[in-house]
């Protein structure tokens, strides 16, 4: 069991008179349209920031990117007009670089995978709320739109005695999903993902994606961030009777509440 987010739960990153980047908790929603929903990233940035906020704006701040609910990490607001239009064009023209991390389900074989495959809106019943990767016999599924991620396995282990493997994803596009669906699609869910698991992964007290880093070139103001990695794996002692590929190792979690969890990977060492 963890403790629900509170208003003070996120973290800023990086702050200069136009932008403003955080480290947003899970399971918090950017923005809600109910005002009676007590805890968005939109608060807790008028809590904290009230003379930032604007009020001829529906929820208060430009924000420039969005996490799903479900994913922590890095979200970038503008400060003005001028400066959301600036980095909303760099996002566009594709010159920003997005890095997450994620522990998936299953032992990824490759150390490195080209995820390219056109997602769409569902529209079987019961799944409108979810995205797909449509193929050559789907009918029920509407614009469809290219895609490319890159995944780089770090390291692969178990994960409460099932097999897992840690990765960094590189979204060269952003599609709505599309790193849940682009994994879910080469049979290794994100740990976690209560959606693109046919609703059978309840177990994690989170979904394991996190939003890392992000760089952005932007005209006046090279912005690079990094956010804390919550899967972050801190070697134990290590064991005589254990071959040195292999370590016990602990993942920890990203707020003072998270459990910790253990987890035994499999080293990939260099000689």
């Amino acid at each position: 069991m963890t403790t629900e987010a509170t208003l003070d739960d996120i973290s800023i990153l990086y702050k200069s008179d136009d932008y403003l980047i955080v480290d947003k908790h899970y399971d918090v929603m950017i923005n809600h349209d109910d005002p009676n929903h007590q805890i968005t990233v939109n608060k807790q940035l008028k809590r904290l920031y009230p003379e930032l906020a604007d009020s001829t704006l529906a929820h208060d701040f430009r924000f420039i990117n969005r996490l799903d609910y479900s994913t922590s990490g890095i979200l970038c607001l503008a400060l003005n007009k001028s400066a959301c239009t600036i980095a909303t064009k760099c996002f566009q023209d594709r010159k920003v670089h997005k890095e997450y991390v994620a522990l998936v389900r299953g032992h990824i074989d490759k150390d490195t995978m080209e995820i390219e495959k056109e997602i769409a809106e569902n529209l079987e019943e019961g799944c409108t709320h979810m995205m797909c990767v449509p193929d050559e016999t789907s009918q029920h599924y509407r614009k469809r739109k290219s895609a490319l991620t890159h995944l780089q396995v770090q390291h692969r282990g178990q994960y409460n005695g099932q097999p897992a493997t840690k990765v960094v994803l590189l979204p060269e596009t952003g599609r709505r999903h599309q790193l849940r669906v682009h994994c879910a699609s080469v049979g290794h869910t994100i740990i976690g993902d209560y959606t693109y698991s046919n609703r059978q992964d309840t177990e994690p007290y989170r979904m394991m994606l996190h939003a890392h880093r992000i760089v952005l070139p932007l005209p006046n103001e090279h912005i690079a961030v990094t956010a804390p990695d919550p899967f972050i794996i801190a070697v134990t002692a290590p064991d005589p009777f254990i071959p040195d590929t292999y370590q016990i190792l602990t993942l920890n979690g990203s707020q003072e509440h998270d459990p910790v969890v253990s987890m035994e990977i499999t080293l990939n060492l260099i000689a």
